[in-house]
């Protein structure tokens, strides 16, 4: 099999038509095997791959349990659209090979293309041979057709990028790989040929074993019967995943649009009125306090020029008072005198003491007004000094607790005010209603998903007793030639199957070492390798016949162990296919990049299509690897018009022109 051309109109990346050429050249050194792609990430390498398999395989490229509506969503997601948001009517891939069959070798043409059309989306398949719409394969089949042709589980072995050599390299070995593999080495036409005479020998002996034959009749039906149970529950399991990612999304909008209408302010209304009366009750006790404040020696807080007027006036009457007491003391010193010289009458100590005693209230006894009295004064004074030690300080404390009392009042009330919006209502309603329809279709889901899980269990129970019944059939004698004969030959069969099996896996454990030590670093690290028959699961085993456990080996020696693996499932084979290879050096060093490109790429298939970043393939490492390339493209991102251009040319190298047929 030969990949002529890739065609992509306007997918992914890709705008317009562009067309890249891959057939492998040959010049007088031989063959050049390799075409190289290079491409910085984000330029469009691993669109490429997608545009083969999606091609090839429709929706199954996307895996086996796709549903119908998610691939639509990837077939609209993979219109183009410019960087102003201009999105394409329609977009297609085209693919071009050349194929053998019956030693004669025909070209097939693939072309898938779709239209979105609003919420639907048409989809095309056209497939052409030699030039000829094909005729002799129903167009309903013929999806199935290419199947056949290149089988999905087969191509994964040849078209593969870094997760699947992650996916190796790490032993995730699952029953899909194993059977790609089975289907790769031949092994499972054996099987399908066994189950067919089994049959046919159930038949035969009907008259001697009517009851396994009629039970083995019934497990075919069921098993086909159940088989399209279990295809249609893994569409619809498929589908309920996607509507409930959808509602899960539309019911966590609805969700942040009640927020923001004030939906839980509605929920939390009790808490809200609450705050709000508590709060009114605080600035009624702040303005009570606050008016007994301005009833009292508040207002002489913010007349500081009268108070400091009180003061002084307080200490002059002070000072009068002192003069009083003095001027009454000097005129009965003068009394005394005088008497004592010139006066008559006769004077006691007890008269002289009344009088001085009478003298000294002088200063005390007032004598214009309420500051003449001294103990009025020092009232005054205590009243002065606690306006200005703490009912200043005390209203600016409760002025600053009203505002901040008030702002919260306005904001309770403006809650308040929200979760009385109808908005929030209806939101809440919406909400409820998406809410439910998320859990009910949970629920389906749930139940659906088990109900497939029994269906996967019935499968099995009776894929076990269908292979109970031909084992019992080959085991049972025949009365007729025909009958002896098919019995020989599934006996013969089976054992043929154990058989090539063996030799398959004995292949491969060869070329597997060989190719592995070949391409490893350290070239005598693997000297055999244990691979399991049913799984396909590999174990190391080195020199001294001890395992090499996987978790030992660097990064680079299982990505070379991958590798290794699937190159020598491609030669066990036989199949003369074709390799695709995305970014497989990334987690490569230099030294196992380096023999990768001289030993792997050149030796890997008769053509090899390698999707590298400028930083994998770089300058020397295409040094190395010239002699094997046929041409290159390189992609080309434009963050301007948003779209992907191939190029002829490999980086820095300027081989050719735009490879684009603009249409």
């Amino acid at each position: 099999m030969i990949l002529r051309s890739i065609l992509l109109q306007d997918f992914g990346l890709y705008a317009g038509r562009q067309l890249i050429d891959l057939v492998p050249r040959s010049d007088a050194g031989g063959p050049r095997p390799v075409v190289l792609v290079g491409g910085k990430n984000g330029a469009g390498k691993t669109t490429l791959l997608e545009a083969v398999r999606l091609a090839l395989y429709g929706r199954r490229a996307l895996g086996h349990r796709v549903g119908q509506s998610d691939y639509e969503n990837y077939l609209r997601r993979r219109i183009h659209a410019s960087r102003d948001g201009e999105r394409a009517d329609s977009s297609s891939v085209g693919l071009e090979f050349d194929y053998a069959e019956a030693g004669e070798i025909h070209r097939y043409k693939i072309t898938r293309s779709w239209t979105a059309k609003g919420v639907k989306l048409n989809e095309d398949l056209l497939l052409e041979k030699d030039g000829k719409t094909v005729t002799s394969v129903p167009r309903d089949e013929w999806q199935y057709f290419l199947h056949d042709l290149i089988p999905p589980g087969v191509s994964q072995l040849f078209f593969f990028d870094g997760e699947k050599i992650s996916e190796i390299a790490e032993g995730e070995h699952d029953d899909g790989l194993a059977d790609a593999m089975r289907g790769l080495l031949g092994i499972d036409v054996i099987a399908r040929l066994r189950t067919d005479l089994g049959l046919y020998l159930a038949r035969q002996n009907r008259a001697e074993d009517s009851e396994s034959a009629t039970r083995l009749d019934q497990l075919l039906a069921r098993k086909a019967e159940l088989d399209s149970k279990i295809a249609e529950a893994v569409e619809d399991t498929a589908e309920l995943r996607s509507q409930r990612d959808a509602q899960s999304a539309n019911a966590e909008r609805v969700r942040r649009r009640f927020v923001a209408e004030g939906g839980d302010a509605a929920n939390q209304r009790a808490s809200l009125e609450a705050s709000r009366d508590e709060t009114r009750r605080q600035i009624v006790r702040r303005e009570v306090e606050l008016r007994e404040l301005a009833n009292g020696l508040l207002p002489l807080a913010y007349a500081t020029k009268l108070l400091s007027r009180v003061e002084r006036h307080l200490a002059d009457e002070d000072a009068r008072s002192r003069v009083n007491s003095d001027t009454a003391s000097a005129l009965l010193a003068e009394l005394r005198t005088w008497q004592a010289s010139v006066g008559t009458a006769t004077w006691t100590e007890g008269h002289w003491t009344d009088l001085e005693r009478f003298a000294a209230s002088q200063g005390e006894v007032p004598v214009g007004g309420p500051l003449s009295d001294a103990a009025e004064r020092d009232a005054l004074r205590r009243r002065i000094a606690q306006v200005r030690a703490s009912t200043s300080s005390h209203s600016a404390l409760l002025a600053h607790e009203l505002a901040e009392l008030t702002g919260q009042l306005n904001e309770a009330e403006a809650s308040l005010v929200r979760a009385d919006g109808h908005a929030a209502g209806v939101l809440l309603d919406e909400m409820a209603v998406s809410e439910q329809r998320v859990g009910a279709t949970e629920a389906t889901l749930k139940a659906r998903e088990e109900e497939l899980r029994g269906l996967e269990y019935q499968r099995a129970t009776l894929l076990r007793e269908q292979e109970r019944l031909l084992e019992s059939q080959t085991a049972v004698g025949m009365a007729m030639e025909r009958a002896k004969l098919a019995a020989m030959t599934s006996q013969t069969l089976a054992r043929y199957e154990q058989r090539l099996l063996e030799l398959k896996v004995e292949q491969l454990r060869r070329e597997f070492t060989v190719l592995f030590n070949h391409l490893a670093r350290k070239g005598d690290l693997v000297a055999d390798v244990a691979i399991d028959p049913d799984t396909f699961a590999s174990k190391l085993i080195d020199a001294s016949g001890r395992e090499i456990p996987k978790v030992g080996l660097s990064a680079g020696e299982k990505q070379v162990y991958a590798i290794a693996m699937l190159w020598a499932l491609a030669r066990t084979s036989g199949r003369p296919l074709p390799m695709i290879i995305d970014t497989p050096l990334a987690r490569l060093d230099s030294e196992h990049r380096a023999t990768i490109v001289e030993r792997y790429f050149p030796s890997a298939s008769h053509q090899v299509i390698v999707l590298s970043t400028d930083t994998e393939v770089d300058g020397p490492l295409l040094a190395r690897l010239d002699g094997s390339v046929s041409h290159s493209y390189r992609l080309e991102y434009d963050g301007v018009a948003g779209r992907t251009v191939a190029t002829r040319g490999y980086f820095d190298d300027q081989e050719g022109d735009v490879a684009l047929l603009q249409g």
